[in-house]
């Protein structure tokens, strides 16, 4: 049976929910903690930076189709090898960022419904079974599903800021002293608003029409998130929680609109935002985890899928790396900040060689220096990141680099 393939509004779909993600909910009141009345500068620089970067990924994926997604790009820029050490990077990422993701939907389902009758890594656990079992339905059902959650996302949480910027702003608008280490601290924890783009590539061979679709669907996407982010951030900074009843939360932006459905529909939205970017994450993992057992005689069985395209193997195998890492946390072997540092550098460091790759490959010099551009911002953002990340990524680096000079040297010496 033909798979049905998907267009460019289910693929916008399976990227805007995700891109938002946790991140909306949590970031937007840290952001201002850290940085103040700067914070808005901070969310609209990397708002322009997300925006470069969508547009390089959707470049590179056209360019070099398939579920190898930009590591295709990379193995021709660099070799398999960098392709295979990129893919790692990506896959260390999705064994952990997706439990700190569904740890922020179980807490706020804890606060809202649970209490204290189940414990936040029992409702983390249960959605993580669930969101592995959705992922084994249709690409056209998941990208309809992330867009339908997307779109009430969308409509909830901006008409609670636009309502609350027209109706419940402030009128003091004075800027402090800027601090450049804490506008620096917020720009790196603002990078997980543009973690995903890099995703999209895993997908291309299941778009019709993919340099129309993937183009299309970029364009609004991005377009779609940058309007979001912008938004909400300017109401956390702008509205006037003087009243007692709110607070520089979003639950303090939507009660102006929602009165006392604003925790209920908070919880909505989270949960269903972090549903999507498990669904973009996981799904565009799996494929890439098949595509790559392509060429193992070992794992060849992680490339057996369903009729509708599903990876299946590879979905329960990330889907069982989950529950393990979940266990970890719920025995407190490793807590849900360490995941997100983690998961935060492997995903930087994918980024990172995914867009050397473009510098080397792209001849229009617009892409070329916007992809000079990104590798040296993405570059300083790493040396930011977590030292345990960085000694993990700097041995597996290595180990790649040496095993292939050795290879050759040992051949030298043998053809000698």
């Amino acid at each position: 049976m033909k798979q049905k393939k998907i267009g460019s509004i289910t693929l916008s779909g399976l990227i805007i929910g995700p891109l938002l993600g946790s991140g909306i909910i949590l970031l937007p009141p840290i952001i201002y903690d850290i940085s103040g009345n700067y914070a808005i500068f901070a969310w609209l620089l990397m708002s322009i930076i997300g925006i470069f970067f969508a547009l390089l990924c959707g470049e590179l994926t056209l360019m070099f189709p398939g579920e190898g997604g930009i590591g295709n790009a990379i193995e021709k820029a660099f070799g398999l090898r960098m392709k295979n050490l990129s893919s790692i990077f990506l896959m260390f990422a999705a064994f952990m960022g997706p439990i700190a993701v569904m740890m922020t939907a179980a807490e706020y389902l804890h606060a809202w419904l649970f209490t204290s009758s189940i414990k936040v890594e029992w409702i983390a656990i249960i959605l993580l079974v669930l969101s592995g079992l959705i992922l084994l339905f249709r690409l056209t059902f998941l990208g309809n599903l992330s867009l339908v959650i997307s779109s009430i996302a969308v409509l909830i949480l901006t008409s609670g800021s636009v309502f609350s910027l027209l109706f419940h702003h402030r009128n003091e608008f004075m800027l402090q002293e800027f601090h450049v280490p804490s506008f620096g601290h917020s720009l790196l924890l603002l990078f997980w608003i543009i973690v995903g783009w890099e995703i999209i590539g895993n997908y291309s061979e299941e778009v019709e029409n993919p340099k129309r679709t993937i183009r299309k669907a970029v364009f609004l996407s991005a377009f779609v998130i940058t309007s979001v982010n912008l938004l909400i951030a300017a109401a956390v900074q702008w509205t006037d929680f003087s009243s007692g009843q709110l607070s520089i939360q979003l639950t303090g932006i939507l009660y102006p609109l929602f009165g006392g459905l604003s925790i209920g529909l908070l919880t909505i939205v989270a949960a269903g935002l972090c549903l999507t970017t498990y669904l973009m994450v996981a799904g565009g993992v799996s494929r890439l985890m098949a595509s790559l057992s392509q060429s193992v005689p070992a794992l060849y069985f992680l490339t057996k899928k369903l009729k509708n395209g599903a990876p299946i193997a590879s979905i329960l195998l990330l889907m069982a790396i989950h529950l393990i890492v979940a266990s970890f946390v719920m025995l407190q072997i490793i807590t849900v900040e360490n995941l997100v540092a983690l998961a935060n550098a492997f995903f930087i460091s994918n980024a990172l060689i995914g867009i050397l790759s473009a510098v080397k490959l792209f001849t229009n010099r617009l892409m070329k220096g916007i992809a000079i551009f990104l590798s040296i911002l993405f570059g300083l953002l790493l040396l930011r990141s977590s030292s345990v990340a960085l000694i993990i990524i700097m041995f597996l680096t290595l180990l790649f680099t040496c095993y292939k000079q050795g290879y050759r040297w040992a051949r030298f010496r043998k053809a000698g």
